[in-house]
Protein backbone atom coordinates (compact mmCIF):
# COMPACT_ATOMS: atom_id res chain seq x y z
CA UNK A 1 0.00 0.00 0.00
CA UNK A 2 3.02 2.31 1.30
CA UNK A 3 4.63 1.59 -2.07
CA UNK A 4 1.76 2.17 -4.29
CA UNK A 5 0.81 5.53 -2.81
CA UNK A 6 4.51 6.79 -3.34
CA UNK A 7 4.53 5.38 -6.98
CA UNK A 8 1.28 7.83 -7.35
CA UNK A 9 3.30 10.77 -5.40
CA UNK A 10 6.48 10.29 -7.80
CA UNK A 11 3.65 10.34 -10.79
CA UNK A 12 2.33 13.47 -9.98
CA UNK A 13 5.87 14.79 -9.21
CA UNK A 14 7.16 13.68 -13.15
CA UNK A 15 3.81 15.26 -14.60
CA UNK A 16 4.18 18.74 -12.54
CA UNK A 17 7.92 18.71 -13.80
CA UNK A 18 6.99 18.22 -17.47
CA UNK A 19 4.08 20.54 -17.13
CA UNK A 20 6.77 23.00 -16.45
CA UNK A 21 8.78 21.50 -18.95
CA UNK A 22 6.16 22.13 -21.53
CA UNK A 23 5.30 25.44 -19.82
CA UNK A 24 9.02 26.76 -20.33
CA UNK A 25 9.11 25.44 -23.63
CA UNK A 26 6.16 27.14 -24.95
CA UNK A 27 7.32 30.04 -23.22
CA UNK A 28 10.68 30.28 -24.83
CA UNK A 29 8.96 29.66 -28.92
CA UNK A 30 6.62 32.20 -28.15
CA UNK A 31 9.49 34.43 -27.01
CA UNK A 32 11.20 33.31 -30.15
CA UNK A 33 8.27 33.87 -32.53
CA UNK A 34 7.91 37.49 -31.07
CA UNK A 35 11.89 37.63 -32.25
CA UNK A 36 11.44 36.48 -35.52
CA UNK A 37 7.95 38.86 -36.03
CA UNK A 38 9.62 41.82 -34.98
CA UNK A 39 13.24 41.02 -37.21
CA UNK A 40 11.04 40.67 -39.80
CA UNK A 41 8.73 43.78 -39.64
CA UNK A 42 12.54 45.88 -39.22
CA UNK A 43 13.63 44.17 -42.02
CA UNK A 44 10.52 44.76 -44.25
CA UNK A 45 10.87 48.23 -42.67
CA UNK A 46 14.48 48.68 -43.98
CA UNK A 47 13.62 47.00 -46.85
CA UNK A 48 10.77 49.81 -48.06
CA UNK A 49 13.70 52.29 -49.02
CA UNK A 50 15.33 49.96 -50.65
CA UNK A 51 12.44 49.02 -52.85
CA UNK A 52 11.20 52.52 -53.73
CA UNK A 53 14.82 53.85 -54.15
CA UNK A 54 15.10 52.22 -57.93
CA UNK A 55 11.69 53.71 -58.62
CA UNK A 56 12.60 57.06 -57.69
CA UNK A 57 16.37 56.19 -59.36
CA UNK A 58 14.34 55.70 -62.52
CA UNK A 59 12.40 58.49 -61.65
CA UNK A 60 15.30 60.83 -61.95
CA UNK A 61 16.48 59.00 -64.63
CA UNK A 62 13.62 59.38 -66.80
CA UNK A 63 13.38 63.19 -65.86
CA UNK A 64 17.15 63.09 -66.86
CA UNK A 65 16.36 61.64 -70.06
CA UNK A 66 13.39 63.98 -70.78
CA UNK A 67 15.70 66.98 -70.01
CA UNK A 68 18.33 65.65 -72.49
CA UNK A 69 15.55 65.12 -75.12
CA UNK A 70 13.93 68.38 -74.70
CA UNK A 71 17.80 70.10 -75.05
CA UNK A 72 18.35 68.29 -78.18
CA UNK A 73 14.54 69.31 -79.47
CA UNK A 74 15.43 72.90 -78.88
CA UNK A 75 19.26 73.22 -80.42
CA UNK A 76 17.22 71.03 -83.61
CA UNK A 77 14.38 73.80 -83.17
CA UNK A 78 17.13 76.88 -83.43
CA UNK A 79 19.80 74.87 -85.97
CA UNK A 80 16.23 74.58 -88.35
CA UNK A 81 15.39 78.26 -87.60
CA UNK A 82 19.30 79.19 -88.55
CA UNK A 83 19.73 77.13 -91.15
CA UNK A 84 21.24 78.19 -94.73
CA UNK A 85 18.24 79.94 -96.50
CA UNK A 86 19.35 81.10 -100.18
CA UNK A 87 16.34 81.24 -101.90
CA UNK A 88 17.19 84.24 -103.97
CA UNK A 89 19.84 83.26 -106.46
CA UNK A 90 20.42 87.09 -107.48
CA UNK A 91 21.07 88.28 -103.97
CA UNK A 92 23.50 85.57 -103.16
CA UNK A 93 25.31 85.99 -106.68
CA UNK A 94 25.54 89.47 -105.72
CA UNK A 95 27.10 89.95 -102.75
CA UNK A 96 29.27 86.87 -104.09
CA UNK A 97 30.17 89.53 -106.68
CA UNK A 98 31.27 92.55 -104.70
CA UNK A 99 33.49 90.65 -102.12
CA UNK A 100 30.66 90.35 -99.08
CA UNK A 101 32.17 89.24 -96.08
CA UNK A 102 29.26 88.45 -93.56
CA UNK A 103 26.06 87.11 -92.75
CA UNK A 104 23.08 88.49 -94.89
CA UNK A 105 19.48 87.66 -93.23
CA UNK A 106 16.63 88.96 -95.57
CA UNK A 107 13.16 88.56 -94.80
CA UNK A 108 9.88 89.15 -97.06
CA UNK A 109 6.16 88.65 -96.17
CA UNK A 110 7.13 86.57 -92.92
CA UNK A 111 9.44 83.87 -95.12
CA UNK A 112 13.38 84.17 -94.80
CA UNK A 113 14.51 84.32 -98.22
CA UNK A 114 18.47 84.76 -97.89
CA UNK A 115 20.26 83.54 -94.09
CA UNK A 116 23.62 82.71 -95.29
CA UNK A 117 27.29 83.38 -94.57
CA UNK A 118 29.90 85.10 -96.96
CA UNK A 119 33.36 84.70 -96.83
CA UNK A 120 35.78 83.69 -93.82
CA UNK A 121 34.91 84.79 -90.02
CA UNK A 122 38.71 83.83 -89.56
CA UNK A 123 40.96 83.92 -92.60
CA UNK A 124 43.84 82.31 -90.74
CA UNK A 125 42.06 79.05 -89.39
CA UNK A 126 39.86 79.22 -92.64
CA UNK A 127 36.34 79.28 -91.01
CA UNK A 128 33.68 80.15 -93.13
CA UNK A 129 31.11 82.97 -91.87
CA UNK A 130 27.47 81.24 -91.56
CA UNK A 131 24.18 81.93 -90.07
CA UNK A 132 25.20 81.48 -86.48
CA UNK A 133 28.80 83.44 -86.88
CA UNK A 134 28.16 86.56 -83.79
CA UNK A 135 29.47 90.08 -84.69
CA UNK A 136 29.93 93.30 -82.94
CA UNK A 137 27.28 95.56 -84.02
CA UNK A 138 28.41 99.06 -82.96
CA UNK A 139 25.83 102.03 -82.88
CA UNK A 140 23.52 99.48 -84.30
CA UNK A 141 22.91 98.63 -80.88
CA UNK A 142 21.55 102.29 -79.59
CA UNK A 143 17.99 101.01 -80.73
CA UNK A 144 18.29 98.51 -77.81
CA UNK A 145 19.01 101.02 -75.55
CA UNK A 146 16.52 103.56 -76.86
CA UNK A 147 13.94 100.49 -76.33
CA UNK A 148 14.88 100.17 -72.34
CA UNK A 149 14.35 103.55 -72.26
CA UNK A 150 11.05 103.63 -73.58
CA UNK A 151 10.33 100.34 -71.84
CA UNK A 152 10.94 102.07 -68.98
CA UNK A 153 8.83 105.06 -69.63
CA UNK A 154 5.68 102.72 -69.92
CA UNK A 155 6.00 101.26 -66.39
CA UNK A 156 5.85 104.67 -65.42
CA UNK A 157 10.31 105.01 -63.54
CA UNK A 158 11.15 107.69 -66.14
CA UNK A 159 9.63 110.23 -68.74
CA UNK A 160 11.24 111.11 -71.83
CA UNK A 161 10.27 114.71 -71.56
CA UNK A 162 12.65 114.51 -68.07
CA UNK A 163 15.52 116.98 -67.44
CA UNK A 164 18.67 114.33 -67.13
CA UNK A 165 19.38 116.07 -63.59
CA UNK A 166 16.52 114.37 -62.62
CA UNK A 167 18.39 111.22 -62.78
CA UNK A 168 21.81 112.51 -62.38
CA UNK A 169 22.79 115.27 -59.94
CA UNK A 170 25.38 118.12 -61.78
CA UNK A 171 25.17 116.72 -64.92
CA UNK A 172 26.23 119.63 -66.91
CA UNK A 173 23.09 121.52 -68.88
CA UNK A 174 21.38 119.10 -66.90
CA UNK A 175 18.32 121.09 -65.96
CA UNK A 176 17.43 122.15 -70.14
CA UNK A 177 19.27 118.55 -71.56
CA UNK A 178 16.11 116.03 -71.36
CA UNK A 179 16.03 112.61 -72.18
CA UNK A 180 14.83 112.78 -75.42
CA UNK A 181 17.27 115.23 -76.81
CA UNK A 182 20.09 112.62 -75.50
CA UNK A 183 17.93 109.44 -77.70
CA UNK A 184 17.51 111.96 -80.85
CA UNK A 185 21.67 113.06 -80.53
CA UNK A 186 20.27 116.66 -80.17
CA UNK A 187 21.88 117.27 -76.47
CA UNK A 188 24.97 119.60 -77.33
CA UNK A 189 27.32 117.29 -75.25
CA UNK A 190 30.83 117.18 -76.06
CA UNK A 191 30.94 113.12 -75.30
CA UNK A 192 33.25 111.12 -73.50
CA UNK A 193 36.96 110.82 -74.54
CA UNK A 194 38.60 107.39 -75.64
CA UNK A 195 41.03 106.23 -74.24
CA UNK A 196 43.06 102.80 -73.43
CA UNK A 197 41.91 100.08 -70.69
CA UNK A 198 39.22 99.81 -68.93
CA UNK A 199 36.67 102.31 -67.29
CA UNK A 200 33.65 101.61 -64.91
CA UNK A 201 30.84 103.25 -65.66
CA UNK A 202 30.49 105.84 -62.99
CA UNK A 203 33.88 107.41 -64.06
CA UNK A 204 33.13 107.57 -67.91
CA UNK A 205 30.42 109.64 -66.91
CA UNK A 206 32.00 111.77 -64.81
CA UNK A 207 34.44 112.28 -67.57
CA UNK A 208 31.16 112.82 -69.95
CA UNK A 209 30.14 115.71 -67.35
CA UNK A 210 33.98 117.03 -67.25
CA UNK A 211 33.75 117.33 -70.79
CA UNK A 212 30.97 119.63 -70.79
CA UNK A 213 28.66 121.03 -73.51
CA UNK A 214 29.06 122.37 -77.01
CA UNK A 215 25.84 124.05 -76.88
CA UNK A 216 22.19 124.12 -75.62
CA UNK A 217 20.24 121.26 -76.77
CA UNK A 218 18.14 121.05 -80.20
CA UNK A 219 20.82 121.01 -83.16
CA UNK A 220 21.39 117.50 -84.34
CA UNK A 221 25.30 116.26 -83.65
CA UNK A 222 25.63 112.60 -82.92
CA UNK A 223 27.64 111.73 -80.11
CA UNK A 224 28.13 108.20 -78.53
CA UNK A 225 27.99 109.19 -75.02
CA UNK A 226 24.37 110.03 -75.13
CA UNK A 227 23.67 106.21 -75.26
CA UNK A 228 26.04 106.33 -72.41
CA UNK A 229 24.40 108.22 -70.25
CA UNK A 230 20.73 106.64 -71.13
CA UNK A 231 22.33 103.27 -70.87
CA UNK A 232 23.77 104.66 -66.64
CA UNK A 233 19.91 105.90 -66.45
CA UNK A 234 18.84 102.23 -67.06
CA UNK A 235 20.56 100.84 -64.73
CA UNK A 236 20.04 103.50 -61.85
CA UNK A 237 16.06 104.14 -62.45
CA UNK A 238 15.43 100.14 -63.05
CA UNK A 239 17.52 98.68 -60.07
CA UNK A 240 19.37 95.98 -62.25
CA UNK A 241 22.74 96.41 -64.20
CA UNK A 242 22.69 97.62 -67.70
CA UNK A 243 23.42 94.35 -69.02
CA UNK A 244 21.14 92.20 -66.94
CA UNK A 245 18.26 95.10 -67.79
CA UNK A 246 18.97 93.95 -71.67
CA UNK A 247 19.18 90.59 -71.06
CA UNK A 248 16.44 90.12 -69.15
CA UNK A 249 14.06 92.73 -70.83
CA UNK A 250 15.46 92.73 -74.62
CA UNK A 251 17.20 89.78 -75.22
CA UNK A 252 15.01 87.18 -73.87
CA UNK A 253 11.38 88.44 -74.77
CA UNK A 254 13.16 88.72 -78.11
CA UNK A 255 14.37 85.26 -78.31
CA UNK A 256 18.04 86.65 -78.67
CA UNK A 257 19.79 83.63 -78.53
CA UNK A 258 23.46 84.56 -79.34
CA UNK A 259 23.39 87.94 -78.44
CA UNK A 260 25.50 89.00 -75.44
CA UNK A 261 28.12 91.45 -74.18
CA UNK A 262 31.96 92.35 -74.95
CA UNK A 263 33.34 90.24 -72.67
CA UNK A 264 31.87 86.70 -73.63
CA UNK A 265 32.11 87.42 -77.35
CA UNK A 266 34.75 84.81 -77.81
CA UNK A 267 32.95 82.34 -75.80
CA UNK A 268 30.27 82.10 -78.80
CA UNK A 269 30.22 79.18 -81.00
CA UNK A 270 31.57 81.36 -84.35
CA UNK A 271 32.85 84.50 -83.07
CA UNK A 272 33.82 86.50 -86.13
CA UNK A 273 37.66 87.87 -86.19
CA UNK A 274 36.96 91.97 -87.72
CA UNK A 275 39.56 92.90 -90.72
CA UNK A 276 40.18 96.49 -92.25
CA UNK A 277 41.81 97.09 -95.58
CA UNK A 278 44.71 98.91 -95.05
CA UNK A 279 46.34 101.55 -97.50
CA UNK A 280 47.78 99.21 -99.48
CA UNK A 281 44.58 96.81 -100.11
CA UNK A 282 45.58 94.10 -97.24
CA UNK A 283 43.76 92.43 -94.62
CA UNK A 284 44.38 93.62 -91.15
CA UNK A 285 43.04 93.12 -87.84
CA UNK A 286 42.35 96.80 -86.70
CA UNK A 287 42.80 97.05 -82.65
CA UNK A 288 40.14 97.07 -80.60
CA UNK A 289 40.05 99.57 -77.44
CA UNK A 290 38.32 98.01 -74.23
CA UNK A 291 34.76 97.57 -74.88
CA UNK A 292 34.17 99.23 -71.56
CA UNK A 293 34.86 102.67 -73.35
CA UNK A 294 32.20 102.39 -75.09
CA UNK A 295 29.46 101.29 -72.30
CA UNK A 296 25.88 101.42 -73.97
CA UNK A 297 26.78 102.66 -77.41
CA UNK A 298 29.25 99.71 -78.93
CA UNK A 299 29.61 96.84 -76.47
CA UNK A 300 26.65 94.34 -77.68
CA UNK A 301 27.45 91.53 -80.28
CA UNK A 302 25.01 88.93 -81.58
CA UNK A 303 24.08 87.36 -84.91
CA UNK A 304 21.95 88.52 -87.70
CA UNK A 305 19.58 86.47 -86.90
CA UNK A 306 19.53 88.10 -83.41
CA UNK A 307 19.12 91.49 -85.09
CA UNK A 308 16.36 90.20 -87.02
CA UNK A 309 14.18 89.04 -84.13
CA UNK A 310 14.89 92.00 -82.59
CA UNK A 311 13.11 94.05 -85.60
CA UNK A 312 10.20 91.78 -85.55
CA UNK A 313 9.97 91.96 -82.08
CA UNK A 314 9.79 96.10 -82.24
CA UNK A 315 6.83 95.64 -85.11
CA UNK A 316 5.04 92.82 -83.72
CA UNK A 317 4.67 94.47 -79.96
CA UNK A 318 6.93 92.41 -78.08
CA UNK A 319 8.78 94.79 -76.53
CA UNK A 320 6.76 97.43 -76.63
CA UNK A 321 3.35 99.09 -77.27
CA UNK A 322 2.36 100.51 -80.54
CA UNK A 323 2.68 104.50 -78.61
CA UNK A 324 6.32 103.85 -78.34
CA UNK A 325 6.93 102.31 -81.96
CA UNK A 326 5.55 105.68 -82.76
CA UNK A 327 7.49 107.84 -80.36
CA UNK A 328 11.43 105.54 -81.34
CA UNK A 329 10.09 105.94 -85.16
CA UNK A 330 9.72 109.88 -85.03
CA UNK A 331 12.49 112.26 -86.46
CA UNK A 332 13.60 114.01 -83.79
CA UNK A 333 15.57 116.73 -86.35
CA UNK A 334 16.53 117.38 -89.90
CA UNK A 335 18.91 114.41 -89.64
CA UNK A 336 15.92 112.20 -89.70
CA UNK A 337 16.97 110.05 -86.49
CA UNK A 338 14.29 109.28 -84.31
CA UNK A 339 15.24 107.07 -81.15
CA UNK A 340 18.04 104.33 -82.65
CA UNK A 341 16.63 104.15 -85.98
CA UNK A 342 17.08 106.64 -89.24
CA UNK A 343 12.85 107.57 -90.05
CA UNK A 344 13.67 106.71 -94.03
CA UNK A 345 10.88 107.73 -96.44
CA UNK A 346 10.19 103.60 -97.19
CA UNK A 347 12.40 102.13 -94.40
CA UNK A 348 14.00 102.03 -91.39
CA UNK A 349 17.64 101.60 -90.23
CA UNK A 350 20.72 101.87 -88.25
CA UNK A 351 24.08 101.51 -88.72
CA UNK A 352 27.08 100.24 -86.79
CA UNK A 353 30.74 100.49 -87.74
CA UNK A 354 33.51 99.21 -85.45
CA UNK A 355 37.28 98.54 -86.42
CA UNK A 356 36.59 95.55 -88.23
CA UNK A 357 32.83 95.63 -88.79
CA UNK A 358 30.18 97.35 -90.60
CA UNK A 359 26.47 96.50 -89.46
CA UNK A 360 23.40 97.99 -91.43
CA UNK A 361 19.71 97.12 -90.30
CA UNK A 362 16.82 97.76 -92.16
CA UNK A 363 13.07 97.17 -92.92
CA UNK A 364 10.26 98.19 -94.29
CA UNK A 365 7.82 100.94 -93.01
CA UNK A 366 5.25 98.43 -93.48
CA UNK A 367 7.11 95.67 -91.48
CA UNK A 368 7.18 92.77 -94.46
CA UNK A 369 10.45 93.18 -95.20
CA UNK A 370 13.80 93.23 -93.48
CA UNK A 371 17.56 93.48 -94.20
CA UNK A 372 19.85 92.61 -92.08
CA UNK A 373 23.60 92.87 -93.00
CA UNK A 374 26.41 92.02 -90.83
CA UNK A 375 29.89 92.26 -92.54
CA UNK A 376 33.40 91.22 -90.24
CA UNK A 377 35.61 93.56 -93.16
CA UNK A 378 34.86 96.92 -91.63
CA UNK A 379 35.65 99.10 -95.07
CA UNK A 380 35.61 96.84 -98.49
CA UNK A 381 31.64 97.41 -99.49
CA UNK A 382 29.04 100.59 -98.82
CA UNK A 383 26.75 98.58 -97.01
CA UNK A 384 24.23 101.57 -97.77
CA UNK A 385 24.11 100.68 -101.55
CA UNK A 386 24.21 97.01 -100.83
CA UNK A 387 21.09 97.47 -98.88
CA UNK A 388 19.10 99.37 -101.47
CA UNK A 389 20.06 96.89 -104.08
CA UNK A 390 18.50 94.35 -101.82
CA UNK A 391 15.17 95.98 -101.77
CA UNK A 392 15.26 95.97 -105.34
CA UNK A 393 15.65 92.65 -106.01
CA UNK A 394 13.06 91.57 -103.26
CA UNK A 395 10.95 94.32 -105.40
CA UNK A 396 11.16 92.40 -108.65
CA UNK A 397 10.33 89.47 -106.47
CA UNK A 398 6.94 91.19 -106.48
CA UNK A 399 5.91 92.08 -110.07
CA UNK A 400 8.87 90.95 -112.16
CA UNK A 401 6.44 91.43 -115.51
CA UNK A 402 6.01 95.09 -114.39
CA UNK A 403 9.93 95.60 -113.83
CA UNK A 404 10.57 93.93 -116.63
CA UNK A 405 8.26 96.28 -118.73
CA UNK A 406 10.06 99.40 -116.73
CA UNK A 407 13.83 97.69 -117.78
CA UNK A 408 12.82 97.62 -121.03
CA UNK A 409 10.98 100.84 -122.01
Amino acid sequence: MTSSRSRTRDSKRRRRKLNKRGKLALFILLIAVCCIIIWIGKNHQNEEPAKSAPAAEDGSDKNKKNQVQKKKEMKKKNQDQLATADDNKNISNYLQSIGFSGTAMIVKDGKIVTNKGFGYADREHKITNNPETTYFVGSSQKALIATAVLQLEEKGLLRTSDPVAAYIEGFPNGKQITLKNLLTHTSGIRGHIEAEGAITPDDLIKDIENQGIKRQPGIWDYQDSNYSVLAYIVAKVSGESYEHYITNHIFKPAGMTYAGFYKTFQKQPYPAVGYKLDKGGNLVTPHILDLSQLYGAGDIYMSAYDMYKFDQALVDGTLYSKASFEKMFTSGSSSTYGMGFYVDPGSYSNHGVMPGYNILNSFSRSGNKFVILFSNIQNNTKLGQVNNKMYQFLNQEEAPDSQAAKTNG
